[in-house]
């Protein structure tokens, strides 16, 4: 339903191409070509230096996979030789041209939707294949009114391409089980080792579904072989310039693993907070309370009645759990690689119960995250607080202020125009004291109580820019949700210090 709902918005725009920056001189002076869900700007700007045409696809950014850029790259091009960007892409992206720059946004958001309503046939699918269609169908059900979901179908992001792959997986390995044959067996190798290509936080839930495949199937040399020649196989498919540039693809993964074990430990969460946000995350932002509740009766039903098949969904689920742990970070996308396989067993529990119980259950299922995606689906049609910030900044806020912000991209300003100050949430501002603070609710944690009391002191409230939820009871309420939900409503204050 998530993605069926931006679906039938997308020749509006305003749900698909939700989230972006005014083309106006001052953004384009800023050099920032991101929306304000962050990072989607480093997939396009990367994919930029590809030339199909010289069969050069590679991005030269190998942080999180490679193959949904590949993809992506083709799908611009096409949408380009279609017309539908407005000209050449890469133009409209880089000169941040009126019209052209959203719908070069949209179209590259349109592979991540197709992704979309594919991983929910794929869970139908995925029912279909233990024998339970019924429970595929409120599997489904669940998947698609997911507000996750719904945010990422409409994101640049790598994640629903892995999401899709390890669904497929794990739907080539449920034939393992059945029927372990040569070509079966290269096929789970191959399409896993692209889940891993797409993400690599795919490693976990594939192994996952590899290891409880040959576990049915056997442990055989000629199984572990062929496997392993897929998985040899979907790597180099998926990241083929690993081969030739190994050293820049270490490299850039060694900075990422630096930059984690450098985390203060007063901002790095511990593993049981962090599991246990997590946890939270996605009872109440991704399948639901009553769906996450049903899941845990649909694991142990899946485990006691349909092993070995069973046991493969529920392994994938404790890959997709495990892996949060190197992640370091609570995010809600993390909660994506679990979302299916946590919606196959809330519909398992729910085909379990006896027909009156059943449909009760499953509206309940259902009920929390449907009214958390319209929330969603609303906020994206309305202009963004970031962009209503922008506009007060630029009335308001002499030009040669220094404006002490959160971050350069929330809203993005010409730096030359208004320079950036200390950072309000990791500085003390008690030792510039800018004219102009601007705060948003994006931190998982409180700002310094130094901060605050200066803010409080010293400062007016020049302006509050926010978006109204209508069903905050859906993720039962705002407080303690996810730094990357935040992005579709955050909350901003521009603050002006008082002149003596």
């Amino acid at each position: 339903m998530a993605a069926i709902l931006a679906s039938a918005a997308a020749l509006r725009v305003p749900v698909i191409g939700w989230g972006l920056p005014p083309t106006i001189p001052h953004v384009l002076s800023s050099d920032l070509r991101c929306s304000y869900a962050f990072d989607e700007d480093d997939i396009l700007t990367p994919i930029s230096f590809g030339n199909p045409a010289q069969l050069d696809f590679d991005p030269r950014n190998y942080v999180w996979g490679t193959l949904h850029f590949h993809i992506l790259l083709a799908g611009l091009e096409a949408a380009e030789q279609l017309g539908l960007t407005g000209g050449p892409w890469r133009q409209a992206y880089y000169n941040l041209t009126p019209g052209a720059f959203d719908r070069v946004y949209v179209a590259g958001r349109s592979i991540s939707l197709l992704f979309g309503l594919l991983s929910i046939w794929l869970v139908y699918r995925l029912g279909c294949a233990i024998g339970c269609p019924q429970a595929g169908l409120w599997g489904a059900a669940v998947m698609a009114f997911s507000p996750a979901h719904l945010l990422a179908s409409v994101q640049i992001r790598a994640d629903l391409t892995m999401v899709c792959l390890l669904l497929l997986a794990a739907l080539v390995g449920l034939r393992v089980i059945r029927q372990p044959r040569y070509a079966t067996l290269l096929l789970l190798g191959l399409v896993s080792g692209m889940a891993c290509t797409a993400k690599y936080s795919a490693v976990l839930p594939a192994a996952g579904i590899v290891l409880a495949a040959l576990a049915a199937a056997g442990f055989h040399p000629r199984n572990l072989l062929l496997v392993a020649a897929g998985a040899v196989a979907g790597g180099v498919l998926g990241e083929p310039y690993a081969l030739v540039r190994w050293h820049e693809v270490t490299d850039q993964l060694a900075k990422v693993f630096l930059a984690n074990s450098q985390i203060p430990a007063a901002l790095r969460p511990s593993i049981v907070v962090l599991l246990l946000t997590q946890f939270s995350y996605a009872a109440r932002f991704a399948a639901g309370p009553a769906a996450s509740v049903a899941s845990l009766a649909g694991f142990y039903i899946l485990v006691r009645r349909h092993a070995p098949s069973g046991r493969l969904i529920a392994a994938a689920a404790a890959g997709a759990i495990i892996v949060w742990v190197p992640l370091v970070w609570p995010m809600l996308r993390y909660q994506l690689p679990l979302l299916p396989f946590l919606a196959l067993a809330a519909g398992i529990a729910i085909h379990q119960c006896p027909a009156p119980l059943r449909w009760a259950l499953g509206c309940a299922a259902l009920l929390f995250p449907l009214a958390g995606s319209i929330d969603q689906f609303l906020m994206m049609r309305s202009e963004h607080p970031g962009n209503q910030a922008l506009t007060a900044i630029l009335e308001t806020v002499p030009a040669g202020s220094v404006i002490s912000r959160l971050t350069v991209e929330m809203p993005p300003l010409d730096r030359k125009v208004y320079p950036k100050g200390p950072n309000p949430f990791l500085d003390d501002l008690r030792l510039s004291r800018p004219a102009y603070v601007v705060t948003s609710n994006l931190p998982d944690k409180e700002y310094p109580e130094t901060n605050l009391q200066l803010l409080k002191g010293e400062y007016g409230i020049l302006g509050e820019f926010a978006l109204r939820r209508r069903f905050p009871w859906a993720t039962l309420g705002e407080a303690g949700s996810p730094h990357d939900w935040k992005y579709t409503h955050p909350r901003l204050v521009l603050y002006r210090r008082h002149t003596r």
